[in-house]
């Protein structure tokens, strides 16, 4: 399945059945190479920070959050390189990294274990992992704040496989 991208241009307004939006109007703040799930995007430079949503990317010198999931779809402040949208690499490469569908769940595995094993040594059981059990489990409609911060846009299913990976390395 091939991501539908949307490129905003000056004058233009954002429209609806889009997955990403790359946000191209206005003068760049700075230019950036764009770290997106680990890896560097090379279709697209960031112009400018996202504010808001969950950030999934950030810009490799700046250190700011270039690209952030709002609403179920990609954000990226940044301007395509006119080669590589012409050739179909920008929807090819935004598709391999997005689809990984990582939103990095190593890093975010890696976070989560180190919590937990943290919890463990203190109190000799985690918090975090029964809550988080839970609500795998289906017991629990929501996550403690502290957990949703963290997660942020991770959907139950893939939550599910991050908790059955932690019950492996930690138990």
């Amino acid at each position: 399945m091939s991501l539908k991208i949307l490129v905003l241009r000056d004058g233009e307004e954002e429209r609806e059945g889009f997955d990403v939006i790359i946000d191209a109007r206005g003068a760049p703040q700075f230019f950036d190479a764009i770290i997106l799930s680990g890896k560097e995007l090379r279709s697209v430079i960031a112009t400018g920070a996202v504010s808001g949503g969950v950030p999934i990317g950030i810009g490799k010198y700046t250190k700011r959050t270039v690209a952030a999931v709002v609403g179920g779809k990609v954000y990226i402040r940044g301007r395509p390189l006119t080669l590589y949208e012409e050739a179909g690499i920008l929807e090819k490469e935004l598709s391999e990294i997005l689809n990984r569908r990582g939103v990095d769940t190593d890093d975010l595995f890696r976070k989560i274990k180190d919590i937990v094993i943290t919890e463990r040594r203190k109190y000799r059981r985690s918090p975090t992992l029964a809550a988080i059990s839970q609500y795998v489990a289906g017991e629990s409609d929501s996550l403690p704040l502290h957990l949703v911060d963290l997660i942020g846009d991770v959907d139950r299913e893939t939550l599910r496989k991050i908790f059955e990976r932690l019950v492996e390395e930690v138990y």
